[in-house]
């Protein structure tokens, strides 16, 4: 064999004639940047990027988990812990009248080739549409669910027979929230549940999560919306009376940096800063507390979802003013807020890169932002097929 090498050549560059050029066209081009810088003419520009840099997403699988008559849809979905099983919760969405409808829970395991099969491998059922759903974070095997009627049930899995719930506590209305807290020092789980009856209950898991017993009962009064100071006092001289209803929650969600703190939203759009440790007694009665120690801008409309960043000291809110607002936990106002062509109704962190967050809701279309800017990740494709809108997306972190 015989190697021939070639010797590479310089390029030649006449640097006196490119000076020319850059002198002659620079002017120009720094006064058309100068009229550009801070205007909004390029916010919907997408440039063209290559395919390297394009990040899709690739359709798996289509369940078809209900008849296409019925009126139950999606109401949440929840990954277990491994991320080899999916549940799936229905419910009415309107109701007329007080619910009375038969409703489920469908499990479904992931096979091998990370596929599920069209039939669940389990159905819970219950007797009421299910509202809010929630595996537990750390046992694969425990779920949680509050229902249209007000009850929160915890079901154990372990066993391949299905079981009966433990009934954890019925709030005075439709549960718009469970959630698994982190657990404590002495590893006892908490489950937290609000209503909109304005309560939020926090419960202690004990004996394998077969009993519950009550660690805070605390309630979001009345007169944190400034509607509510115009109304007259009851016969005991305080507006708030001790057996009504507080503030409608809608969401809620923790603090990461601290456990001690949680965010809530209301049907008033109302936005509170709550803590644990806030002994503010209502009507003297020792059992229930205010947790409100701070109020934030409020939305024009209902708070439909609220998310605290997993690594910032930041929170976000939906509403149904059609707007999406980025909060830094100790200021009153918010940082940006974002416009949406459509209600909002869930947030969702994306745990590739934990600034991203996906919005959906009313519309086909889920948008993801990055929450240290505002600006929206043009450079991500998500399938819509016939979708008309979208009730609820969660991660898997497997």
């Amino acid at each position: 064999t015989q190697t021939v090498t070639e010797e590479k050549r310089k390029p030649e560059v006449n640097y006196e004639r490119l000076a020319q050029f850059l002198n002659r066209v620079t002017p120009g081009i720094l006064e058309v940047l100068d009229e550009s810088y801070g205007t909004n003419a390029f916010e919907d520009y997408e440039p063209k990027t290559d395919d390297d840099s394009l990040t899709s997403t690739q359709f798996l699988q289509k369940i078809n988990s209900v008849e296409s008559e019925s009126q139950m849809k999606v109401s949440d979905i929840s990954w277990s812990i491994g991320g080899g099983t999916l549940a799936v919760s229905y419910g009415i969405f309107y109701h007329e009248t007080w619910c009375d409808h038969l409703s489920k829970i469908q499990l479904y395991n992931q096979t091998k080739e990370g596929i599920f099969t069209d039939n669940p491998n389990k159905t819970l059922e219950t007797n009421a549409c299910v509202t809010t759903l929630a595996y537990h974070p750390t046992e694969p095997s425990i779920v949680a669910i509050g229902l249209f009627n007000g009850d929160v049930l915890v079901w154990n899995l372990r066993d391949d027979i299905s079981v009966a719930p433990t009934t954890i506590c019925t709030h005075g209305d439709c549960v718009s929230q469970v959630y698994w807290k982190a657990k404590t020092i002495n590893d006892v789980s908490l489950l937290v549940s609000s209503s909109k009856d304005g309560y939020i209950f926090i419960h202690k898991m004990m004996a394998n999560f077969t009993i519950a017993r009550v660690y805070k009962r605390l309630k979001v009064i009345k007169e944190h919306n400034p509607i509510e100071n115009s109304r007259p006092c009851s016969a005991s001289g305080t507006r708030e009376r001790a057996v009504e209803c507080g503030l409608c929650i809608t969401t809620f969600d923790f603090s990461s940096r601290d456990p001690i703190f949680f965010i809530v939203g209301t049907l008033c759009g109302g936005i509170y800063k709550c803590s644990l440790d806030r002994i503010a007694p209502i009507e003297n009665d020792e059992t229930l507390m205010d947790p409100v120690i701070d109020e934030y801008e409020r939305h024009e409309g209902s708070i439909t979802c609220i998310k605290c960043s997993p690594i910032r000291n930041l929170f976000v809110t939906a509403g149904t003013d059609k707007e999406i607002r980025i909060y830094d936990f100790e200021e009153h106002t918010n940082l940006r807020s974002i416009s949406c062509e459509n209600t909002i109704v869930g947030l969702t962190w994306m745990f590739g890169d934990q600034d991203i967050l996906a919005t959906y809701g009313a519309g086909s279309d889920i948008r993801l932002y990055n929450v240290t800017n505002g600006k929206s990740v043009t450079n991500v494709n998500f399938e819509t097929n016939d979708r008309q809108n979208t009730s609820c997306l969660r991660v898997n972190l497997k």
